[in-house]
């Protein structure tokens, strides 16, 4: 059984009317932040969650963290149906801007005492100090790092310390929602590290969101692509950038820069720009920007189950499968003619 489960979760925001659409009788505008997302995550995995800047990415993990209640739907967590912040704190998350989640007032050891206090009640007062010296031994900082304020730390050692507050309860569940977008590129591969350790050496389950191809192919086990609050693609990492399936995902992969590639003309990266999250499409979300757009694209795409580990939103799918495995089985021809 998945430890946590998502089934058709939506969430949306209702924008205040103005004195002017009162007056005119227009009705709120509303923005669906998340529609119809459903998945599935294994004890122990590193699912990443990837897509451009307002797809929905950071909405759907404050709805798994709790944060924010679905509006339809419903989120489970080991069998238990949630609706808020899980009270044991067995599913922490970890946010993009370390300094701003950080209370500048506190000391990182009464930062990570007050979570240790309060999830974890029956250790004493020097279990608990000893516990926020062990944690922060976990994250790759010395003890005596308990007596300083977030200022005086660098980022990374901040993301460092943000981790090790959602640590403190011993949780299942890591939710990180761009935990390294802010930081140099020497400290994203040791947060990044750090993250791959958690999951190996203390299974804990991690949802890794990002925008970054790349992050995204070295952490994850998993990758669910998403596109105005939809989950257009779902597959396996290395099955996902050796073959994407939805034209979107190609798109993305296309557009990290890759030196091996760099002078083909087989690249097509993403263009255009995000429609108006505030309009309401009724066929497929990504048409206006498709480079492939058929007749058929006005309709409601599904999210549709090709394998058992590929999800995909685009009719063309199965086609593209088939055209994929026809041209493979071309080339592979002349070698097995030649070999005769």
């Amino acid at each position: 059984m998945a430890l946590l489960e998502l089934h058709e979760v939506s969430r949306h925001f209702t924008l205040p009317r103005s004195i002017l659409d009162m007056v005119t009788g227009q009705p709120a505008a509303m923005l669906q932040a998340v529609r119809d997302v459903t998945l599935s995550v294994a004890a122990g995995e590193t699912i990443g969650i990837v897509g451009e800047s307002g797809c929905g990415k950071s909405t759907l993990a404050r709805v798994v963290a709790g944060l924010q209640p679905p509006d339809a739907g419903k989120v489970v967590f080991d069998g238990e149906v949630i609706d808020g912040p899980d009270r044991r704190g067995r599913i922490q998350m970890v946010f993009q801007d370390p300094y701003s989640s950080l209370n500048p007032r506190m000391t990182v050891g009464a930062l990570l005492n007050e979570v240790v206090a309060r999830y974890r009640k029956d250790l004493s007062r020097n279990e608990r100090r000893q516990e926020v010296a062990d944690t922060l031994r976990r994250v790759g900082l010395l003890p005596d790092m308990a007596e300083k304020f977030p200022h005086a730390l660098s980022g990374g050692q901040r993301q460092r310390v943000s981790i090790a507050r959602a640590l403190c309860p011993e949780p299942r569940i890591l939710v990180a929602d761009e935990p390294v977008s802010a930081l140099d590129a020497s400290v994203q591969a040791q947060v990044i590290n750090l993250f791959q350790r958690l999951s190996v050496e203390q299974g804990i389950t991690i949802i890794f969101i990002s925008h970054d191809m790349q992050v995204i192919r070295h952490l994850c086990s998993r990758v669910a692509v998403m596109y105005l609050g939809e989950v257009v693609e779902l597959q396996a990492t290395e099955d996902l950038f050796a073959r994407p399936m939805h034209p979107y995902t190609r798109g993305l992969i296309d557009a990290v820069p890759d030196v091996k590639r760099r002078g083909k003309g087989d690249r097509r990266p993403v263009t255009g720009e995000m429609p108006d999250p505030f309009l309401q499409i009724d066929g497929c979300r990504f048409a206006g920007r498709c480079p492939d757009v058929g007749s058929r694209c006005a309709e409601r795409q599904n999210l549709r189950t090709l394998a058992d580990s590929i999800s995909v939103r685009c009719w063309k799918a199965g086609r593209i499968t088939e055209a994929l495995e026809s041209t493979s089985a071309q080339k592979e021809r002349p070698k097995e003619n030649g070999n005769d």
